[in-house]
């Protein structure tokens, strides 16, 4: 809750000396995402995708308040996992070792559902090309799935990390550049690099985002 109170005092601050300059708008994006967890899981995960949504306040031309609610996916890499199988693993009916190429393993994803807030200051150009720099804050809900593995595609049982999920605090910061389609339309690609602060170190993520923007 402390979180979240300090954003609506941000947003107050921010807003109260230029009421007749406000104005509001929102939309949708989509994009790639590059994990950078700790270093005990970072080879298990690497490239994911999200999507989301957002509400602007626009201050001005040139200073905008984001409210943002992501949600990204990383996929586990399954070919790493296979590799914590020890070599001399035996098939139970035939006591020869088993093939990991007749093993499939499913699940065992990471995902980060983020709701934050961002600072936008844009650079004017005096073109419909408006690049903009990017810092924000929020909170960050960490999840893992669990997971199945199959042998010669019979199920051999579940995987079940036992691992909860954890809300923790971020900091985000990057750059973008919106295009104007209209006074209502702007299309905007940007790159954030989001810190998660865990117990006992950090863990982060590279989002790429391409998205659309309405303001009425």
């Amino acid at each position: 809750m402390k979180y979240v109170a300090l954003v609506a005092i941000g947003l107050i601050v921010l807003a109260s000396p230029s009421y007749a300059q406000l104005s509001f708008g929102g939309g949708a994006s989509a994009g790639l995402g590059f994990a950078s967890f700790q270093k005990e899981i970072s080879d298990f995960y690497g490239f994911g995708f999200g999507f989301g949504a957002h509400g602007d306040l626009n201050i001005g031309k040139y200073v905008t308040v984001r409210l943002n609610f992501d949600y990204n996916i990383f996929p586990s890499n399954k070919d790493k996992l296979k590799d914590l199988i020890p070599a001399n693993t035996v098939d139970a009916q035939t006591g020869q070792p088993i093939n990991k190429a007749d093993i499939t393993i499913s699940g065992l994803n990471t995902s980060v559902f983020a709701i934050s807030i961002d600072g936008m200051g844009k650079l004017p150009t005096g073109s419909p090309f408006t690049p903009y720099a990017i810092f924000g804050f929020g909170i960050n809900i960490l999840s893992l799935s669990d997971g199945s593995i199959a042998y010669k595609g019979q199920d051999a049982g579940q995987i079940k990390p036992g691992v909860e999920s954890q809300t923790k605090f971020g900091l985000r910061f990057g750059a973008g550049s919106e295009f104007g389609l209209s006074k209502l339309l702007k299309l905007y690609t940007d790159f954030k690099y989001v810190i998660i602060f865990t117990k006992d170190s950090s863990n982060g993520y590279i989002p790429i985002t391409f998205g659309i923007t309405l303001t009425p």
